[in-house]
């Protein structure tokens, strides 16, 4: 102690009263400082729990998207590719059991959805339910057609004869730009569908047949009508009348059902009272015997 006053006193210049007040307070903070050590020795912190949130339904952010996938379930909507839709899921879609019927029918005659707006070709589909179906549509670009047909070597126009859609086979397709062994014979097998063409816009109702393929094949191509095949609505059996691509089971349940109470179907009126859409009517007119 004594050897700390002579040391403040010779540094400092300290007086006695200045060296025992600095000496007091040195004392208290070396006492101070062990207790501290000491308590941390001792005493043993409590472990941090976290809380299991595994089971636990966390709200979601956007309040409008939650609403929005609420009511969407609560219609029994959800995400569908009208080119692979079952039968029962489009019920559960809010299509009644005949239209979804008509709809698979309508598939399995060779018709494919290019886009949304294909689904108002289906009979039965109003404006108002494709209005409600039309941000669900999601047709798959997987097996585009546009983007996998063969590229073929460009040709002059001198160098590709014009075919007839009606009459021409397999190897008379192949020469046409973008038409490979594929595609001609979905064209021949829906000629067979149908009848044969009566305008080559129906190309266009093709499997596949996109309009940018349509545009460059256009020019090649020529139809003539009189080699349809007529169909005899007071004649032909139920089954092949209903294989009809433009003729739905419904369409067809109804022709029978007019020829058993009215007799033989000899006038546009008498059909126009079984298809009432004047669109169908008139794309199933030309395969008609009909006056």
């Amino acid at each position: 102690m004594q050897f700390i006053h002579r040391f403040l006193s010779a540094w400092f210049g300290f007086n006695k009263q200045q060296r025992n007040g600095l000496l007091v307070l040195c004392t208290i903070i070396l006492f101070l400082f062990v207790i501290r050590l000491s308590i941390s020795s001792f005493i043993t912190p409590e472990p941090i729990l976290f809380a299991d949130f595994s089971n636990t339904k966390l709200p979601k952010l956007n309040s409008a998207t939650a609403a929005t996938d609420s009511a969407s379930e609560a219609n029994g909507l959800f995400i569908f590719d009208p080119n692979t839709v079952t039968k029962e899921q489009l019920v559960k879609l809010g299509l009644k059991e005949k239209t979804a019927n008509t709809f698979i029918n309508y598939r399995n005659k060779g018709a494919h959805f290019n886009k949304k707006e294909d689904l108002k070709k289906v009979y039965g589909i109003t404006d108002e339910l494709y209005s409600k179906l039309e941000s669900y549509i999601l047709i798959s670009k997987a097996n585009d057609p546009e983007k996998t047909f063969i590229q073929q070597e460009p040709k002059s126009k001198k160098q590709i004869k014009t075919v007839e859609l009606n009459s021409v086979d397999s190897i008379g397709l192949l020469p046409l730009p973008g038409i490979g062994p594929g595609y001609a014979k979905r064209i021949l097998k829906y000629r067979s569908l149908l009848g044969g063409y009566y305008s080559i816009e129906q190309l266009k109702e093709v499997y596949g047949f996109t309009d940018s393929l349509f545009r460059v094949v256009k020019d090649y191509v020529k139809v003539d009508p009189s080699l349809i095949t007529k169909i005899d609505l007071n004649t032909e059996d139920f089954k092949k009348l209903n294989a009809h691509p433009y003729l739905s089971y419904e369409d067809t349940k109804t022709i029978f059902n007019y020829r058993r109470k009215n007799g033989p179907i000899t006038k546009l009126e008498h059909l126009r009272i079984c298809i009432s859409d004047e669109g169908q009517l008139q794309k199933i007119i030309p395969y008609l015997n009909i006056n």
